[in-house]
């Protein structure tokens, strides 16, 4: 596995969606940085709404878990009404889930926001193609990886931006927890007042 180039996770929203794309705020928590690491647990928030999904992954090999992960993320596992779910199970819940998000609409376009290319690189290995002639599942899906630090303009307004987040993670505690941090993008967004996605 390597890491994915930013370059093909930035894309623009399809100009011929049926209508405003749906835009969703995740964070992943995994083992550690390195290319074989893996997904330990996954929290989405939508930015339209008050729906949110968290799963942590039963069958991830925590044996394999950074210092900092087995002392700063595992303690925090079991918090915020988990659904824990084998990676298989997962990926189903986590498809049944967007696709609830779109209410019927399904040529509606749905954009992934996080802070790391290696959330994006853990959601989708999720959703492995069966052959590589396949279209991946995010394409089948339609849904587009977006980067905050691209979307803030290459960094003119990172700074403001990170400003937020510290504020909401000094009143909303824990840190490093999927959930909470993917919260924590939602509202720096919205507390930014950036134009929408």
């Amino acid at each position: 596995m390597s890491r994915p180039d930013v370059d093909t996770l930035d894309l623009p929203p399809d100009p011929s969606a049926s209508c405003e794309p749906l835009a969703v705020y995740y964070d992943a928590e995994f083992t550690d940085l390195t290319s074989d690491s893996d997904l330990l647990s996954i929290g989405f928030v939508a930015a339209d709404s008050s729906a949110e999904l968290y799963i942590e992954i039963a069958d991830a090999n925590f044996a394999i878990a950074s210092h900092f992960v087995r002392t700063e993320v595992m303690p925090l596992f079991g918090q915020h009404n988990p659904v824990v779910l084998t990676r298989y199970k997962a990926a189903e819940r986590i498809a049944e889930w967007l696709d609830g998000l779109r209410e019927g609409d399904r040529q509606r376009q749905i954009i992934m926001v996080s802070d790391s290319q290696w959330d994006w690189m853990h959601f989708l290995e999720l959703f492995p193609a069966s052959n590589p002639d396949e279209p991946s599942w995010a394409a089948q899906f339609d849904l587009v990886g977006r980067m905050v630090h691209q979307m803030l303009e290459c960094g003119r307004h990172q700074a403001a931006f990170d400003q937020e987040l510290e504020a909401y993670f000094w009143q909303h505690k824990p840190r490093h927890h999927a959930l909470v941090d993917a919260r924590g993008l939602k509202a720096a967004w919205e507390r930014s007042r950036w134009p929408g996605l």
